[in-house]
This record gives C-alpha cells, structure tokens and sequence, in this order.
C-alpha cells in the first residue's frame, strides 16, 4: 500500500466522523464562546493555567525550539491561557478566536501586563489564510484543546500556517458528566449521541500525521474524579453545548434545567463525575 493510499484513508474517516458530529454554524459557535467567557477563567485556576504553560513549554524545548522573538499564531486561543504565557516568553503572538468576549478578555490582561498581542476575531472553519497573511508566516502554530481543528481541512489549514513548528493538544476521550449528557440527548433532544467520535479531537489529527511521515513528539494524560457545582451553573453550561444541531429550543432548555434541578442535592448542589484523556504533540513542518 502506497503512502498516498494510507494518507487518504486516514483522510477520509476523519472527515466522516467529522460529519457524524452535525453541524454548528460559525455564528452559534461565536455565541456559544461569548455567553462562556465570563466564566471560563474561573475554571482555570493560576496553577492549572501554568501547568499547562509549564508542559508546552517543556515539549517546545524538547524539540529544539525557541520563543525568543518567534512568531506565534494562537488558533482558538480563548481568553489567552497560552497567548499570555507565550508573549511573557518572548514570543510574537497573534491570538485568533471566533468569540468577540474571548478576545476582550485577552486583550485586557494583555494591556495590565505591558504584553504585545495581535487579537484576531476570526472563526478557523472559514478563515482564508491568504487574505489574512498567514500562509508561512509564522515560526510556530498553536491549536490547543479548542474545537477550531475539527477536520482535515481545518487541520492542514494549521499546518500551512506553519514554517517552523506546529504545537497540538485535544482529547482521545472526555467524559464528563456523560449520564446527564447521554439523557439529554435521548429524552430531551430525542436524538442518538454520536457515535464513532472517540478520539476525534487527537486519535485522527495523529494517525493522519503518522501516515503522512511526520514522527511528532507526543505526551499523554489522564484526569478523572467528580466536582461539584450549583445545579444552575451546571444547566447553562449544558444548554451551552453545540449538542449537533444549531440551536437549542427554548422548551428544550427549560427541560435540561428541570432535569438539573431535579438531579441536584437538597442545598442546590450537583455533583458530576469526569474523565479525560488527552494528547499533545509537536512536529517540524518541514521533517
């Protein structure tokens, strides 16, 4: 078999998982990420947060590459949970999120801290790399835990960004609070969970490089245990999940509250259980 033929392969079956998901359209996405961003830092503690510095700086160094005045492009960067560490390292960066929040955010702990960052406010399903300057144009390309990379067009869009190195993390699986999810879907929504998505975010990006002749430094992790979070929290975060399908009925959220009340202890609390293993790799574009 032909190095071309495994490549297509690969291709080909993460693009119909990819399709498997549904459909959620840029304009939900950026909503979605917006209504998210007043909290989402607060889910990343300062020791979480540089944990995850800490370990990309690690791979980084690893394979040989300096930040010192590199050009970063940060694709679905958030509210700068690696941005900010990069350009505290030296680095050039260009931050690109789909959430207009996301990126105030950004920029804001970016002007308190003296810290030079380009904010891009750009969905990565339908970004045109040529209009925007970025083909080859940087040394290094982030795409870290953020649904910007959901196939392979997206995929190689990052990699053709790239004239350095590119720096990959996602899921091989995530639970969390899967038997609340998986209800939702069947009782709520009336509709099956995807099936055949284990692995989407990192099994596929991997054995896709794999096949292509690229041997990436890869790390591994695996989390698990149970939090606890008011019940009301907990049930806008769930209407917040794309769940394959563009948008949520309001009947449809009113039910996933009930549910979540219902599930929730006398005081208001919900406790969910959650399990997560992920993967990160870094590769030189050119190897």
């Amino acid at each position: 078999m032909q190095q071309s033929d495994n490549v297509r392969y690969w291709a080909d079956y993460w693009n119909a998982a990819a399709r498997e998901m549904g459909t959620v359209t840029d304009d939900s996405i950026a909503a979605i990420w917006n209504r998210r961003s007043s909290r989402f830092t607060q889910d990343m503690d300062a020791e979480r947060q540089q944990k995850r510095a800490d370990e990309m700086f690690a791979m980084l160094d690893e394979a040989g590459f300096s930040l010192q005045g590199a050009k970063v492009l940060d694709i679905g960067c958030g509210p700068g949970t690696l941005s900010l560490p990069l350009a505290r390292a030296g680095a050039d960066v260009t931050s690109l999120d789909v959430s207009k929040e996301m990126l105030g955010r950004l920029t804001g702990s970016a002007r308190e801290e003296g810290l030079k960052i380009t904010p891009v406010e750009c969905s990565w399903w339908t970004a045109d790399i040529d209009a925007l300057g970025f083909r080859n144009a940087f040394d290094l390309v982030v795409a870290a835990m953020t649904p910007s990379i959901r196939d392979v067009e997206t995929f190689d869009r990052m990699v053709a960004c790239s004239k350095g190195y590119c720096y990959y993390s996602s899921h091989f699986t995530r639970k969390v609070d899967e038997e609340a999810h998986r209800e939702i879907y069947r009782e709520i929504l009336e509709k099956e969970p995807c099936s055949n998505t284990h692995g989407l975010g990192m099994l596929y990006p991997f054995m896709y490089l794999y096949a292509s002749g690229y041997r990436p430094i890869v790390r591994f992790s695996r989390q698990s245990g149970s939090r606890e979070q008011d019940w009301v929290v907990a049930a806008e975060r769930a209407m917040d999940l794309p769940w394959g399908t563009p948008e949520v009925s309001d009947e449809a959220k009113e039910k996933i509250r009930e549910y979540y009340r219902n599930a929730a202890a006398p005081d208001g609390t919900y406790r969910y259980e959650f399990e997560t293993f992920s993967g990160t790799m870094v590769w030189a574009v050119n190897d």
